[in-house]
């Protein structure tokens, strides 16, 4: 049975395995992810969310049993320590698991203000995961204000 692993559990690594099922790919699924929940949409994370206007099941792209449903391996939580091209592996956790096909749907990191410059002080945030969102949220409090450097979608 064919085995395909796809790195990253974002919006792009969602939209992967979901195709991958909807075109008849009947081997094994894994999408592994180093965030502790299921893919989910990251634009209402500084809006919505953020305001609590949004709760975080909505947040979710698929209820996590449609991945079970679907025969689709979610390893969360868990950073990938090396791929192996050659012997066609992945490390995981402790585990090392084989594949046939490989697809890497990490995305990026934002670029973090230099320490010299203030990066490292309390109260300097950078927005890209649930986590950053969930640690900046007690600072929103009327009267406190904001500066925003940089911005995207």
């Amino acid at each position: 049975m064919d085995k395909f692993i796809v790195i990253g559990a974002g919006q792009a690594g969602a939209s992967c395995v979901a195709k991958l099922r909807a075109e008849g790919f009947e081997g094994a699924i894994t999408l592994i992810g180093d965030e502790t929940v299921p893919p989910y949409q990251r634009p209402p994370l500084s809006k919505a969310y953020l305001l609590g206007d949004m709760a975080l099941e909505r947040l979710f792209l698929r209820p996590e049993a449609w991945y079970a449903d679907n025969g689709i391996t979610l390893r969360l939580g868990a950073a990938v320590s090396a791929i192996d091209a050659r012997a066609k592996t992945v490390s995981v956790g402790g585990d090392v698991l084989h594949y046939d096909h490989l697809a890497l749907t990490t995305g990026s990191q934002p670029r973090r203000l230099p320490a010299t410059i203030g990066g490292a002080l309390d109260g300097v945030y950078v927005v890209r995961g649930l986590a950053d969102v969930d640690a900046m949220a007690p600072e929103f409090v009327p009267g406190k204000r904001v500066l925003i450097i940089g911005g995207g979608y």
